[in-house]
């Protein structure tokens, strides 16, 4: 479980394609204390959650790896990432813990592509794509977890949703370095997701 409060900006080491009905393993580089983190433990990569495999200490930071199985390759962006890269990182919360941001579980829902950038003051807008299986669960402020970070919906139409990145939040992760066209992962609000499946089997909606 996460809360969609990116803790860095890690860096693709390598990707190790393993072939197509076998996976590939994810070598990431972070500057985070990694001295309790153990073999098996769950970090959010760009929203996706990945087991921990292998864990080694170069003459700097960390590196860890992750193994990526052929679905979660075809149905997140993490297939197309390359050495060099750069890739948003959160390690599962404690319990005890202040929540910062919304409970988040690392389970991405689809990709999504971005359609506009625009400046708003100091602010970002970023206005992404909603297709057409995520439309219901989508709502203005409500919260929505794009490529790992926890965000609040702005303005939501039949095609598109908007959210608007303060100059923190685009200096810590990766959404600002995002061009139009390029496509980010997407979790919705999970709780939008069990009030739908709720209402349905009750035959309110």
């Amino acid at each position: 479980m996460f809360s969609g409060i990116v803790e860095e900006s890690g860096r693709i080491v390598r990707v190790d394609h393993q072939g197509v009905n076998v996976g590939s393993r994810l070598v990431i580089e972070s500057n985070l204390d990694h001295s309790s983190t153990t073999l098996g433990d769950s970090i959010a990569i760009e929203g996706c959650c990945l087991t921990v495999v292998a864990i080694d200490r170069p003459a700097s930071g960390f590196q860890l790896s992750f193994d990526a199985a052929p679905e979660t390759l075809r149905k997140t962006t993490l297939g197309v990432l390359a050495s060099g890269d750069r890739v948003n990182l959160e390690r599962s919360m404690r319990i005890g813990d202040r929540v910062h941001g919304h409970f988040v579980s690392g389970h991405v829902d689809a990709s999504v592509q971005l359609l506009e950038r625009t400046a708003d003051g100091n602010s970002l807008r970023l206005v992404w794509e909603l297709p057409p299986s995520l439309r219901s669960y989508v709502a203005p402020k409500g919260s929505i977890t794009l490529a790992g970070v926890s965000l609040t919906v702005g303005e939501v139409t039949e095609k598109s949703f908007g959210v608007y990145i303060i100059p923190h939040t685009a200096d810590v992760t990766t959404l600002a370095s995002k061009a139009v066209g390029q496509s980010v992962n997407v979790e919705i609000d999970m709780l939008a997701r069990y009030v739908k499946t709720i209402l349905a089997a009750s035959g309110a909606y």
